[in-house]
């Protein structure tokens, strides 16, 4: 009881006070900017990211302006910001675990763009959600089959365990229709990017061994977990999704001419 009171005592910090800079932010982005300490998911500029994965979105993922969007882990919006200048007679789905993340978007992004819909996940999550009352594996995306033309988890199968993964992967080829794509985010261990873990070059080290790749903090495996880039194959096939070639290996492990920080997966629903 102890733990979930500062748990929450957190939480309700992180809702109320603001940085001094944010006012500013807020104003330059209509009002659409979150305060800083409201997210604690991923690091950098807000706005730069979200724009940057727009970019990342339309070259390597192919996205339409039409198109069904789903964002598996929205967080507090820092991808369906961009997205809501860009979707023209498309529309946008999110879930997330944070469920102030959730609160903040439908308050403020929903009744500005009414084709904006966040969700809560009461998913549990040992990092992000740790009194979650639903297993991440046992957890079934609230969206019918088919029900979207692209899907994209950015930083989130980089906090879970293979098989949650595994569950996830299958989950978003079930809601996207046939022959739709989606762009998966990972770090993934190759020859390459394991020579530059133990060369001490890579920006994060995965040292201790986890199901199926591993982890920077054996006691909180979630915090970044890397998997080995066959498992990520298999899991991917397995799912009924086909990579698009090649995978775009990320500047974390000083993959030369690296699009982002992460290894970048496309794939598209057989």
């Amino acid at each position: 009881m102890r733990a979930k009171a500062v748990y929450m005592l957190k939480a309700l910090a992180r809702r109320v006070v603001w940085a001094p800079s944010d006012l500013l932010r807020r104003l330059r982005g209509g009002g659409l900017i979150p305060p800083r300490g409201l997210s604690f998911v991923g690091g950098g500029d807000f706005e730069r990211t979200g724009r940057e994965f727009l970019g990342h979105f339309e070259q390597l993922g192919g996205l339409q302006p039409d198109a069904r969007v789903l964002d598996i882990g929205c967080g507090i919006g820092r991808m369906a910001l961009p997205l809501t200048e860009y979707l023209e007679g498309g529309s946008y789905a999110g879930f997330d675990v944070g469920k102030e993340m959730v609160r903040w978007c439908q308050r403020k992004v929903t009744p500005r763009y009414p084709r904006f819909e966040f969700d809560w996940a009461p998913v549990y999550n040992g990092k992000y959600n740790p009194f979650g009352t639903v297993s991440a594996v046992e957890f079934d995306f609230p969206y019918p089959d088919g029900s979207f033309d692209f899907a994209f988890a950015t930083s989130l199968f980089t906090h879970l365990r293979i098989d949650e993964v595994s569950h996830y992967l299958v989950e978003t080829a079930r809601v996207l229709r046939p022959g739709a794509t989606c762009l998966l985010t990972f770090f993934l261990l190759t020859v390459e990017s394991e020579r530059e873990i133990a060369a001490g070059r890579a920006a994060l080290r995965f040292e201790h061994e986890i199901e199926g790749g591993a982890t920077t903090d054996p006691r909180l495996p979630e915090e970044a977990v890397a998997f080995r880039v066959e498992e990520v194959r298999t899991m991917l096939a397995t799912a009924g999704l086909v990579v698009r070639e090649p995978i775009h290996f990320g500047d974390w492990a000083n993959a030369p001419s690296a699009p982002t920080l992460q290894d970048v997966v496309v794939a598209k629903r057989l």
